[in-house]
C-alpha cells in the first residue's frame, strides 16, 4: 500500500512510502518517527498517527493492529505528531483555542 506522508506545509516536503499490508501500526510509527524527527522513540514521547482520505476528514489511527486492519487504504494521507508527556495515557485534543483568552 502506498501512503503519502505529510510533513510540512508545502507539497514539496511530502513523500510517498510503500508499506506492506502486514506491517503493524506500531512499527510504522517507529519508522516514521526516526525519519521525521531524526531520533528513535524514547519514554515520555508519544506519537499520534493521523490519516485522511482525499475526500475525508483527519482521524486517529489506533495502534495494535496492522496497516490493512486499521482502516488505511491506498492513497491515504498520513501525518505523525509528537507529544511529550510524563504519563503513558494518551489525551486527545479537540478544537482550537485562542492564544490569548480569558479564563
Amino acid at each position: 500500500m502506498i501512503l503519502t506522508v505529510i510533513c510540512g506545509r508545502s507539497e514539496g516536503e511530502w513523500f510517498d512510502i510503500e508499506v506492506p499490508d502486514d506491517c503493524s501500526i506500531t512499527r510504522l510509527i517507529e519508522l516514521l518517527g526516526v525519519r521525521l524527527f531524526k531520533e528513535p522513540a524514547s519514554s515520555g514521547i508519544q506519537y499520534i498517527l493521523e490519516a485522511k482520505f482525499p475526500e475525508g476528514l483527519w482521524f486517529t489511527v489506533k495502534e495494535g493492529s496492522g496497516v490493512a486492519e486499521s482502516g488505511l487504504r491506498e492513497g491515504a494521507y498520513i501525518r505523525l505528531q509528537r507529544a511529550f508527556s510524563t504519563t503513558e495515557e494518551e489525551t486527545p485534543s479537540y478544537g482550537r483555542r485562542a492564544l490569548f483568552q480569558e479564563a
